[in-house]
């Protein structure tokens, strides 16, 4: 007999898969990082899916067969708008490489309040809040980055007590180089919507 769950989620991707169903990537408070497949979503009729997309907060009904999770019901907690060019970039990026670093299924409440935070410094912050994401993410990953220098060892530990800008020029590009060393050693990753976003400053 199928299993039911509702869970608080974050909508972290999307993907259009067949004629009018919709394959997502979930992070939940309780369960970590799941994927469901949301079916008629993408109709004109449905009312599930303005609910269904990037960056959404909602409460999410799901129901877990053979299959897999089927998304059953959705209704957003809180909508996220992208103000600008930029805040969109910035959002990609920082969740492109939570996706990297995250296993499925895996319990992180922690950082599910971090994304949270996250996805609204994108919407309302000007500078960039991603490197602060990044520090965040992965202190609570037991990845931490120790900083070469009194000035980052400064930066870091204001980042962790809830800081989300780096206060010099010269701290942000070391940390920077720091932080994508150790992503790219757990993940063996290139991040192309970091590219993109250094190409457009």
């Amino acid at each position: 007999m199928p299993h039911s769950y509702t869970y608080d989620a974050l909508v972290l991707k999307a993907y259009d898969v067949g004629e009018a169903d919709r394959f997502l990537v979930l992070l939940t408070r309780e369960r970590g990082r799941i994927s469901a497949r949301a079916r008629a979503v993408r109709k004109m009729k449905s009312r599930l899916g303005g609910s269904l997309l990037p960056y959404q907060y909602i409460t999410v009904g799901l129901v877990e067969g053979s299959a897999g999770m089927i998304v059953t019901s959705a209704q957003c907690k809180s909508e996220t708008q992208m103000s600008s060019t930029n805040a969109f970039l910035f959002t990609e990026q920082g969740i492109e490489i939570l996706l990297s670093l995250l296993h499925e299924e895996e319990p992180l409440p922690e950082i599910f309040d971090l994304t949270l935070a996250f996805l609204n410094k994108c919407q309302t912050q000007e500078s960039d809040p991603v490197l602060p994401f990044i520090i965040k993410l992965l202190a609570l990953m037991g990845l931490s980055p120790a900083g070469d220098s009194e000035e980052e060892k400064l930066c870091i530990q204001k980042c962790l007590e809830g800081s989300w800008s780096i206060s010099t020029q010269s701290a942000n590009l070391k940390l920077k180089r720091l932080c994508s060393t150790i992503i790219t050693d757990q993940t063996s990753k290139e991040f192309k919507v970091a590219k993109i976003a250094s190409q457009m400053r």
